[in-house]
């Protein structure tokens, strides 16, 4: 899935506010890689809850998502114990820009009340792909990546069970084109296919 650029100083003003956090890993159970074949990682992980700002549409309002995000969770007192991420339900490649859907979340404890316009959701996605990509977001090596998770996918029997999901390993910073550069794991949730 190819993505585009955000406008550096709004996203960059957003990722401050997650710094301090750390991101979310040791929930992994098991992995498993073919060594010296690919980077790619069939796991599994520990199911959720998170709250989200449901979005509609192009991808440029990535910085309203995490302004609405960081801001409501704020004054709802939730905490914020790990690094952002955003949730895709479709792909630009067969789905028109106005008809994207797609959601901006972080994960919260499982008794904290979410009120609107926060939707409070569950990842109940246990077997996933993922794939680490550290570069330039919306970049031709970022849609080299998925593309390389999707052949994987595909190679070794399994077919997709959900939604992608990107998760921030590193607050993005903008490099000397204005493109915004970090560290994110990029995950599809996976299961074997029906024979």
């Amino acid at each position: 899935m190819r993505r585009l650029s955000l406008p550096v100083a709004v996203f960059a003003a957003v990722m401050i506010l997650a710094l301090p956090l750390a991101a979310q890993e040791g929930n992994d159970k098991k992995a498993t890689k073919e060594a010296g074949k690919t980077d790619i990682e069939l796991v599994e992980i520990e199911p959720f809850f998170y709250c989200a700002v449901e979005m509609t549409g192009s991808y440029t309002q990535h910085p309203d998502a995490f302004m609405k995000l960081y801001t409501e969770a704020g004054k709802q007192g939730l905490p914020m114990a790990g690094m952002p991420f955003g949730i895709y339900w479709n792909s630009p490649h067969d789905t028109a820009e106005e008809a994207l859907k797609w959601e901006i979340g972080l994960a919260v404890p499982e008794d904290k009340e979410i009120q609107p316009p926060l939707s409070r959701k569950g990842w109940e996605h246990i077997l996933v792909a993922k794939k680490d990509f550290e570069g330039a977001f919306g970049s031709e090596e970022m849609s080299a990546a998925y593309s390389e998770v999707s052949g994987w996918i595909e190679e070794n029997g399994y077919e997709l069970s959900g939604p992608m999901m990107e998760k921030y390993l590193s607050s993005p910073s903008p490099n000397e084109e204005g493109e915004f550069v970090g560290k994110v794991q990029i995950i599809f949730p996976v299961q074997k296919k029906k024979q």
